[in-house]
């Protein structure tokens, strides 16, 4: 067990390399766009992005979901890149469907009318296709455990990005359609870098019956991220229609400083240990190590979680350039948190249900999610607007969590930690509420209260035996070996 966490371990760090460069690009991207654009264009940003993520989520129409479920399966190395020519080439007919259908739907809708919009709309559509075809390239590394790899296109592209919108908005002057003209250009860029490894691992046959037996299986699920995305961007939609795009550009910031859990953590351990959990679902029974991992998950998640809540402020400052316009964002931040920390619980539940291949299920579930998720935002947003908004989707996350636990216990019985998971999310409330209630004096000072309150939260767990004496004494090893590496290079230097 010891070398499976070593493993998923040092795979989630690459992960989550990738993750927070990717993330750490807005600390220089969102400063420029808030010089370089308005308060409501921030709003309409986050829309687009909002299109982009439908179209990542219909492209490949369930088929990348089989390909991840059948790629371990297949007998041969011919066969694994058989798979992958078949599933590539699938995703690349969806996803030019699915951008041209969006260019016509964008196109129709006022909320997208403006100035130039018809150039952004061009631009916008041309770089989400370009990204689209290097999707599957990047979830074969991750099944091929080539975490390093795959990280390093993605910091490839994150940093050319990064050096085209900084030409285009502060060098040309460009504006708002500068943001997608540089993703154009870094997205074309890193799918020429990409293309060796796709020509690679082609092996050109089309296996059109196992594509068949992939979309049967992926569909459900491609319902159900549909569903998951809905329960995930219809807020903004609904806070512009009753209040503004200046709401949804606060809404968005909010969003963007709460991902930060998603990028660093949730996203990174899920992927490793997604990818890691269907390569050894046939192998003998590991209920404890899934048990032990779920816990750590949710310790990590919530520790982080407080971390970002804490330094919400500071963050604002950072990325939004020091406009404190923005600050209205900081009281959604600790919903969206709540929200992300039920979100990472799902997703983990999710895994027993699509190993017993019960894909309509996770559909079912996320279907009803949705419509309760829509449900509530026109209930709740009109009259609590942003804060109403974080809200529903922090209480649609736990209904969907707690339907997927209670399916997996009747699936394999699976018994989760929950006196130490109680711990965790106690203690976690606590930190939080104390902080919102101590009052603010100068910086220096609020940054050591915020350290005290996450040190609290430490050492309560230590206090209340979350730890067993094994993961004590494997903290204490790992520590005295960080000191003694540091200590050996002192002495070199």
């Amino acid at each position: 067990m010891l070398s499976k966490l070593k493993q998923l371990f040092k795979e989630s760090i690459f992960y989550g390399i990738g993750n927070f460069i990717t993330k750490a690009s807005g600390l220089i991207l969102l400063p420029l766009y808030a010089i370089y654009t308005s308060k409501a264009e921030i709003g309409l940003l986050a829309l687009y992005e909002s299109a982009f993520m439908f179209l990542l989520v219909v492209s490949g129409w369930g088929a990348k979901g089989g390909f991840t479920r059948w790629y371990n399966e297949m007998k041969s190395e011919k066969d694994k890149k058989s798979l992958f020519f078949t599933t590539y080439f699938f995703n690349v007919f969806t996803s030019a469907l699915g951008v041209v259908l969006t260019g016509i739907v964008l196109f129709n809708l006022n909320l997208f009318n403006g100035a130039d919009s018809e150039r952004v709309i061009i631009l916008f559509s041309a770089s989400s296709l370009l990204k689209l075809l290097f999707d599957v390239p990047f979830i074969l590394l991750r099944l091929q455990q080539k975490a390093f790899k795959q990280t390093t296109y993605q910091s490839i592209n994150v940093g050319l990005t990064v050096l085209f919108t900084i030409y285009l908005l502060e060098v040309r002057k460009v504006g708002f359609e500068g943001i997608f003209l540089a993703q154009l250009c870094a997205n074309g860029i890193t799918l020429l870098l990409v293309l060796p490894l796709i020509l690679k691992n082609c092996h050109w046959y089309f296996q059109r019956k196992v594509l068949g037996e992939m979309i049967h299986y992926g569909y459900p699920l491609a319902i159900s991220n549909i569903l998951t995305l809905v329960l995930t961007i219809s807020d903004r939609y609904i806070l512009e229609a009753f209040y503004s795009l200046e709401a949804v550009g606060s809404f968005s910031v909010a969003i963007k400083v709460s991902n930060l859990l998603q990028f660093l953590v949730v996203g990174s351990f899920v992927t490793s240990y997604t990818y890691q959990y269907y390569k050894s679902m046939n192998e003998d029974d590991g209920t404890r190590y899934h048990v032990k991992i779920f816990t750590y998950f949710v310790l990590f998640m919530v520790l982080a979680g407080l971390a970002i809540v804490f330094f919400g402020k500071e963050i604002i400052y950072v990325i939004m350039a020091g406009k404190t316009e923005y600050y209205d964002a900081i009281p959604v931040i600790p919903l969206l948190i709540i929200g992300l920390v039920f979100s990472g619980m799902r997703q983990v539940f999710v895994l027993p249900i699509t190993k017993a291949k019960k894909t309509r299920l996770i559909s079912l579930v996320m279907v009803l999610t949705g419509v309760l998720n829509i449900s509530l935002n026109f209930l709740i947003i009109p009259i609590f607007g942003k804060e109403g908004a974080a809200f529903t989707t922090a209480i649609s996350q736990l209904f969907a969590a707690v339907w997927f636990l209670i399916k997996v216990r009747q699936l394999d019985g699976t018994r989760y930690e929950w006196g130490k998971v109680s711990l965790v999310l106690l203690f976690g409330i606590i930190a939080c509420i104390s902080y919102l209630y101590i009052p603010s004096f100068n910086w220096i000072i609020d940054v050591l209260i915020k350290l005290v309150l996450l040190l609290f939260f430490v050492l309560s767990l230590f206090l209340f035996h979350f730890f067993e004496e094994i993961e004590i004494l494997r903290i204490k090893q790992a520590w005295q070996k960080w000191k003694n590496l540091k200590i050996k290079s002192i002495n070199k230097n």
